[in-house]
């Protein structure tokens, strides 16, 4: 079955697979071996095809936006790496915006900003894609994306196309549905409110000054924030980074991976980080969060494993 796929495939979706591509080249963390597979899919209707055939040929497939939220395994992946290349933002009724999942969440930050749409300045300077976004109700500063969602038009595990409302997701802080049952998000639709450009750009930079301040450069070879912030049992967060810093953090490494000494809560790639280090850091930071204070760190990252797939 491996070796007929790459001929069914060109014969499905009328262009070729690639093979043995590098997926660090993918990967912010600049970390991963080598996919056996890889499609770079441009337009809704070649995600769908590409999905549909995967499931109907037992093909381990996973779908990745920008890769800024991910590690890859040091030994790739034994299956099609699908990226979502589908990008495109449009006006919908006068205060809502509509975005194709693989559009860029910073350009669609900008493209409210410049018809006047006030409520994504939170979001600004946040990487990855819409897609990525909605998969992990991406926030900052005490709010979330899934606040903004009106709407959302998904590709369900029968192979149909279906529009669901914000509540389907179930957003909680750092989760949404598609984070467990893995339904692709083809486009969303998202509620703001009229304001005025100047001051919405004033507050666009306003947050971008303060993730500057308090994160690594962006060319810094990481994936954010490693750790979601722990939740207590009255509902409140704990900091992270605050927590990792207290308990030495920035002391630790594995191989050239190691703490930022600017945050706490990244892990970064200081050369040639393999994705075991990363883990085995990752490992260390836990076990000292749970020594110290009885947290659970829990990841915001996710590892694919090189025999991983999508349902």
């Amino acid at each position: 079955m491996m070796r007929d796929f790459p001929r069914i495939f060109e014969q499905t979706l009328n262009t070729p697979l690639r093979r043995n591509v590098v997926l660090s080249d993918y990967s912010s963390f600049r970390i991963g071996g080598r996919a056996r597979y890889f499609f770079e899919a441009r337009e809704l209707s070649e995600i769908k095809a590409a999905i549909d055939l995967c499931r109907r040929q037992a093909m381990p497939f996973y779908l990745i936006g920008s890769g800024t939220n991910l590690l890859f395994d040091d030994a790739g992946f034994r299956g099609v790496i699908i990226r979502n290349c589908c990008r495109g933002i449009s006006p919908r009724a006068s205060r809502d915006i509509e975005a194709l999942s693989g559009t860029s969440l910073s350009e669609v930050v900008d493209f409210a900003a410049g018809r006047g749409l006030q409520g994504m300045e939170f979001l600004a300077g946040i990487p990855g894609t819409v897609g990525g976004a909605v998969f992990g109700n991406a926030g900052a500063f005490g709010r979330s994306i899934g606040e903004l969602l009106a709407e959302a038009v998904l590709f369900d595990f029968q192979g149909n196309e279906t529009s669901v409302p914000p509540e389907y997701f179930g957003f909680s802080y750092r989760r949404s549905r598609l984070r467990v049952e893995h339904a692709t998000l083809l486009q969303a639709v998202f509620h703001l409110t009229p304001g005025e450009e100047g001051p919405i750009r004033a507050r666009m930079d306003e947050y971008l000054g303060q993730r500057r301040l308090k994160h690594p450069p962006r060319e810094t070879a990481c994936a954010g924030c490693y750790f979601k912030n722990p939740v207590l049992a009255d509902g409140s967060k704990v900091s992270a980074g605050k927590v990792l810093e207290e308990a030495g953090a920035q002391a630790e490494r594995s191989g050239d991976a190691a703490v930022s000494a600017q945050h706490s809560n990244f892990i970064v790639n200081e050369g040639r980080a393999r994705a075991k280090d990363v883990l085995r850091l990752a490992s260390k930071l836990k076990e000292k969060v749970r020594e110290l204070y009885g947290y659970e760190l829990e990841e915001e990252v996710i590892y694919l494993p090189a025999g991983a797939s999508m349902p």
